[in-house]
């Protein structure tokens, strides 16, 4: 770990004020506080299809790089001689891989790979790296976290592209398998938040997609007032279902899960039934 240590604290001698705060910035990038708006607004006022397959891609990636922290268990660098650490209540849980850098590496990724278009390469490639960077300056992520999940968010959504474009028109069942490939981790990886969260996340967008696909049907179309009230009203009501559940009921496993699977219903689900029944 010395080497990569040292790697730490060269990117770290360089530290300012000002850098804290941008690089702060930066990682947020790979946080539910950036990705979830953005996926919300492509589901309600984009494309309904392009919301899909973002979502599906970040619940796969989640799962993927929850099940490899536990079974590597590897120890972040907060702590280690030399390394100074900011914003470390976004370090959760092991150390490798890192799950900032694969969040927003999938994201743009699989926005590249829809929309096919150079300037979303260019930013699926720039933006994780910045991410990767600003993970190692906070003293959060070992260089070898960072490197390998800058791939495997990348190679992820190119893989998954190959089955969605096969089986899109039954994606509540492919969405369901491809979470429950997971579900052997649930008993090797005993009391890890994160992959419960994760595999609750997953399982919930495959109910929600489900539902949404038989039941409510919305449509993204509308003016752009009524799209601006969609996405802004919808969000302080997603935002609180986020919330709540924490601060109202007890830390643990099941809580976790249930969260995280209501969270998509909401969103799939329950919003859209709303604003397609008032008409924004």
């Amino acid at each position: 770990m010395e080497f990569q240590a040292e790697i730490i604290r060269a990117i770290q001698s360089v530290a300012s004020p000002a850098l804290d705060v941008i690089f702060q910035c930066i990682t947020v990038m790979g946080e539910e506080l950036f990705l979830l708006p953005v996926a919300v607004l492509l589901f309600w006022c984009v494309n309904k299809e392009l919301g899909y397959w973002i979502c599906w891609c970040a619940a796969e990636g989640n799962l993927l790089v929850n099940s490899v922290k536990g079974i590597f268990k590897v120890e972040r660098p907060i702590g280690y001689d030399g390394i100074r650490t900011l914003r470390a209540k976004t370090a959760t849980g092991y150390s490798f891989p890192s799950g900032h850098t694969q969040a927003c590496a999938n994201l743009f990724t699989a926005l590249a790979k829809a929309v096919n278009r150079k300037r979303f390469w260019i930013l699926a490639f720039v933006l994780p790296l910045l991410v990767g960077i600003s993970r190692m300056y906070l003293g959060c992520h070992w260089p070898m976290d960072v490197a390998v999940s800058y791939v495997m968010g990348i190679c992820l959504p190119l893989i998954l592209w190959l089955f969605y474009r096969k089986f899109a028109h039954r994606k509540a069942l492919l969405f369901l398998i491809s979470a429950l490939v997971f579900a052997p981790f649930c008993f090797m990886q005993g009391d890890i938040g994160d992959f419960w969260k994760s595999f609750g996340f997953a399982i919930g967008i495959s109910a929600g997609a489900f539902i949404e696909t038989k039941f409510i049907n919305f449509s993204v179309e509308g003016t752009f007032r009524q799209k601006a009230l969609r996405f802004a009203i919808g969000l302080v009501f997603i935002i609180l279902v986020y919330i709540l559940p924490k601060l109202l009921l007890p830390a643990n496993n099941l809580v976790a899960f249930c969260r995280y699977f209501i969270i998509p219903i909401a969103a799939m689900d329950i919003w859209p039934a709303i604003f397609k029944k008032i008409g924004i």
